[in-house]
């Protein structure tokens, strides 16, 4: 199982019996692949992107209609319109995260689900280019070239089809200062936590998903740190009701 299909699932599984009537919104869609899955078991699903350049794929025909851009950092959404909210390895590319966390409380319902995939700076694996570490590095550094290069030359790196070891490593080394922020588990919970309920962690389930019999033995707790610093952070929190939160306690 790959991640648009645990996503389609997890998003499926809450909305339960509301099939037909909940919506779900894959936050930096892409080219769709959850929202097509999604709106193929009958589930009422769309997409939104700021189609920032990066490296997006073409959108199909066939979803093409489900998919809205983004302007200004702005979800084209009414507020409280969706049950569930997904965002599959964005939030490593979102600049100004306190921006995309307001508008996704904006366009959940009370007590909506936010399921979120993606990487803190704890991370093992670069998981775009597949080096260890490189993102360790600091931004403009001329060694962590080098160091890609070394990796290159051993066989790591993707889509280096048409380009010289060195060529590649100095230009995935740009990419990854322009396209990417990669934060502290800290500065991620802090982000979340002022429009969302405490983190709930379910990098186990999701390796049970992926691997199925093999991952069940393990210790919960193991399998947690293997998805964090192999692919990534997986957890779920749900939307605050931010005007409560501010009544005075009696």
């Amino acid at each position: 199982m790959d991640n648009y299909r645990y996503c389609t699932e997890f998003a499926a599984r809450v909305i339960g019996d509301k099939v037909g009537v909940a919506k779900v919104l894959d936050f930096g869609c892409g080219a769709g692949q959850i929202v097509k899955l999604l709106r193929n078991i009958g589930i009422s699903a769309v997409g939104c992107d700021t189609f920032y350049g990066g490296g997006a794929d073409p959108i199909p025909d066939e979803v093409s209609g489900f998919i809205f851009a983004m302007h200004d950092n702005v979800i084209p959404f009414p507020s409280c319109t969706f049950d569930v909210v997904i965002n599959n390895q964005v939030m490593e590319h979102v600049v100004d995260i306190d921006a995309a966390l307001f508008e996704i409380h904006r366009v959940l319902k009370p007590g909506g689900t936010l399921l979120s995939l993606f990487p803190d700076n704890s991370i093992w694996r670069e998981g775009h280019c597949g080096v260890p570490f490189l993102h360790w590095f600091s931004k403009q550094s001329t060694l962590r070239i080098y160091y890609a290069l070394f990796w290159r030359s051993i066989g790591f790196g993707k889509f280096t089809e048409g380009k010289s070891r060195f060529e590649w490593s100095k230009e995935f080394c740009a990419w990854l200062d322009q396209w990417t922020v990669y934060r502290s588990y800290g500065e991620i919970v802090m982000a979340y936590g002022k429009y969302f309920s405490r983190i709930q962690h379910i990098e186990d389930h999701w390796l049970d998903s992926r691997l199925g019999l093999v991952a069940r033995p393990l210790p919960t707790y193991l399998k947690q740190i293997f998805v964090n610093k192999f692919a990534g952070m997986v957890f779920t929190c749900t939307k605050i009701d931010r005007a409560q939160q501010l009544l005075p306690a009696f």
